[in-house]
């Protein structure tokens, strides 16, 4: 393996038994995207490959921390493709990005529900939530991007063969070198718990002895949960910043989902306790030597020295990383699987929890909300929108949420009034004008206060989507009978007094016109009597509201 530049772009070059290939790394991904930007590199990426691909030998993926391009086949088929993606990088085809964007959107990528919960609406929690962004982001967006993060100073390459392409030119805009995104935490204490499903993961530091780690607890999973589980699924991801994470997703079978928490809580509790077999981890490190072996044949490990040139760090040999594997022991691997346990978040299947195993509950909402101006619910007085000069919170039934002002992370509007406010710990604030008295105040000052950059357009929601209140309790609907029966008897017996009153003025001695002090006892009957029976007929049409 060498070490060489490229138009000033560091590289890695080795020779390979195989098909040749080749690779452009840049040192951006989902957790450099803001949450009100989520899926901007997924689009870039797109953009500039368009039309690239005849022969159906190219990818490109956009990961946690980095955004490549791979090419397989001939020296000219190299150049073309990677030439062809810095020409789309310095120039975006701007007339096709309304139908790459389409597909774009129509390819949806899998989110991962705990990273939220760990790093919250920010950084690598960001691939937790959707592509809100997407139908908004325009050619300006992408330029901005692009000239931040595709940069010379910010890429690295890979070629898997015996020598770069000739006329191979990376012809990419100047730029600075990007840090690691930063991992921030959300959890204030861990090993935590959520609901979602059954799964498992945490952040370690990074190492042969953490992937080791990692592959006997794949190896102690799958046959411990093999007959309650459709699949496993484990996954070792190294970080630029000196950690590792490490993922379990276990897709229980029909009816077996407590028992597979169960299971996978048993496991990790297994190897917390240091129940490590010596002979399975000499397995997993003779297994590991062939694969990296196996690897560097293929070129497999070039990537990876890419991206560690992205991150500041040397060039491995094989035979060096042979030698840090060779010396793992089960001792290592013991005390890896206790820093995992303390730092592990689990996801628990719906309904259930896991405060029965010694996990605490990952919070869910604030501590407290800001002083203000309070708003109540209606019909559901218990409901309170509170806005302030801090932030913005909702109380009520159990709920305690609120974003901070200065914390926002994004800002989802619609076209109804309706507002919610994502804080950076993921807490979400709903403002809906529908639901609180008064709220149309708060909208405006959401709207004044947060800036634009943070603001996703949403598109217009139909009507049965847009939250309308609902009763307390039942206490609410029988106030209401008894408010329209009383409002009901009063209001006729105030106009049937009325009358009764213009009857006998009438048929009295005189004139026959009425006197003046029955002019206003009927005038006042008639007001009251109209007023009690508007009051009565809108708490009857509630009732009816509340029926259907």
């Amino acid at each position: 393996m060498r070490r060489l530049e490229v138009d000033g772009i560091p590289a890695v070059l080795a020779p390979v038994t195989g098909p040749a290939h080749a690779g452009l790394v840049f040192r951006v991904g989902t957790a450099d995207e803001p949450l009100a930007r989520r899926g901007i590199t997924r689009l870039v990426e797109h953009l500039v490959t368009d039309g690239l691909d005849p022969a159906g030998r190219t990818s490109w993926t956009t990961g946690p921390e980095h955004t490549w391009f791979h090419v397989q086949g001939s020296p000219t088929e190299i150049t073309e493709f990677l030439t062809g993606v810095c020409e789309g990088l310095r120039n975006p085809p701007a007339d096709r990005l309304a139908e790459v964007r389409e597909l774009v959107q129509g390819a949806r990528p899998e989110r991962d529900p705990l990273p939220m919960w760990r790093h919250g609406a920010r950084g690598f929690g960001v691939v937790s939530y959707p592509e809100w962004a997407l139908p908004g982001l325009t050619e300006a967006h992408l330029r901005e991007w692009i000239s931040r993060w595709f940069t010379r100073e910010n890429a690295a390459l890979w070629v898997a063969g015996d020598e770069v392409p000739e006329g191979l030119r990376l012809d990419l805009p100047a730029g600075v070198r990007q840090a690691p995104p930063a991992a921030a935490r959300t959890l204030p204490l861990t090993p935590a718990w959520f609901t979602g499903g059954v799964g498992w993961d945490t952040v370690i530091a990074r190492g042969p002895e953490a992937a080791v780690f990692a592959n006997v607890l794949e190896r102690r999973v799958h046959r411990d949960l093999r007959d309650l589980t459709a699949q496993t699924r484990t996954e070792y991801v190294p970080r630029s910043d000196g950690t590792a994470r490490i993922l379990i997703v276990a897709e229980a079978l029909p009816e077996q989902s407590e028992a597979a928490l169960g299971g996978l809580v048993d496991v990790l509790a297994a190897v917390r306790a240091g129940q490590i077999d010596p002979d399975e981890v000499a397995s997993v490190v003779k297994l590991t030597g062939e694969g990296l072996r196996e690897s560097e044949s293929r070129g497999a490990r070039l990537p990876g020295q890419a991206f560690n040139l992205l991150a500041g760090r040397e060039v491995q040999t094989l035979e060096e990383a042979l030698a840090e594997v060779r010396a793992v022991t089960a001792a290592d691997v013991a005390r890896v699987a206790v820093e995992a346990y303390d730092a592990g978040l689990l996801m628990t299947p719906p309904g259930s929890t896991a405060e029965w195993a010694g996990y605490t509950a990952a919070p869910a909402m604030s501590d407290t909300v800001p002083a203000g101006r309070v708003h109540r619910g209606r019909r559901d007085r218990a409901l309170r929108l509170i806005s302030g000069a801090e932030g913005v919170g909702v109380t009520g039934h159990g709920v305690v949420a609120a974003v901070r002002w200065d914390s926002c992370a994004a800002l989802l509007s619609w076209p109804d009034g309706g507002r919610h406010l994502i804080g950076e710990d993921a807490v979400t604030v709903r403002v809906e004008p529908t639901m609180y008295r008064g709220a149309d105040r708060v909208v405006r000052e959401v709207d004044a206060r947060i800036p634009e950059r943070l603001r996703i357009e949403m598109p217009a929601r139909d009507r049965d989507r847009i939250p309308q209140p609902e009763p307390a309790s039942g206490a609410g609907t029988g106030r209401l009978y008894a408010t329209a029966i009383l409002c009901g008897v009063l209001a006729l017996f105030l106009l049937g007094g009325g009358l009764w009153i213009l009857v006998q003025s009438l048929a009295g001695p005189g004139t026959g016109n009425p006197r003046g002090e029955d002019v206003l006892a009927l005038a006042g009957s008639l007001v009251f009597g109209v007023m009690l029976g508007r009051h009565g007929w809108t708490a009857g049409r509630e009732l009816g509201s509340r029926r259907s």
